[in-house]
């Protein structure tokens, strides 16, 4: 379930079967199959698979969006909405690929890298 990158940060993997009803704080990357009913902070990068449910803001480096995200997504690099991916909330980040198919349903703020996009509130 954790695998090491290059600069030793942990990757975790969320499978399937499994709810989280509350918070997650992550060092590292995570793959998300399940759900998360609350917010995630993610020092790495954050991919949801299809069928995957985030019902909470998200705040990584980088984000690849393949599940259904209900909450704010701020990223301080790039942020790719994949062809099955649904986010019903604001967007901040400096990069941005949507895929056909995908669903969006927000407002998108686009910042250079070189900004506090983590700190950054959205006010819709």
């Amino acid at each position: 379930m954790f695998q090491s990158d290059k600069n030793n940060n942990m990757s975790s993997i969320l499978g399937p079967e499994i709810e989280v009803n509350g918070d997650l704080k992550i060092k590292g990357d995570i793959l998300i199959y399940g759900t998360v009913l609350g917010n995630v902070e993610c020092q790495g990068k954050v991919h949801t698979s299809k069928g995957s449910i985030i019902n909470g803001n998200v705040q990584s480096n980088s984000a690849y969006i393949n599940g259904k995200v209900e909450g704010d997504l701020v990223v301080r690099e790039k942020v790719v909405l994949a062809k099955f991916s649904q986010l019903k909330g604001n967007l901040v980040s400096s990069t941005l690929t949507i895929e056909e198919g995908a669903k969006f349903d927000g407002l998108c703020n686009m910042q250079d890298k070189s900004s506090s996009v983590n700190k950054q509130k959205l006010n819709a």
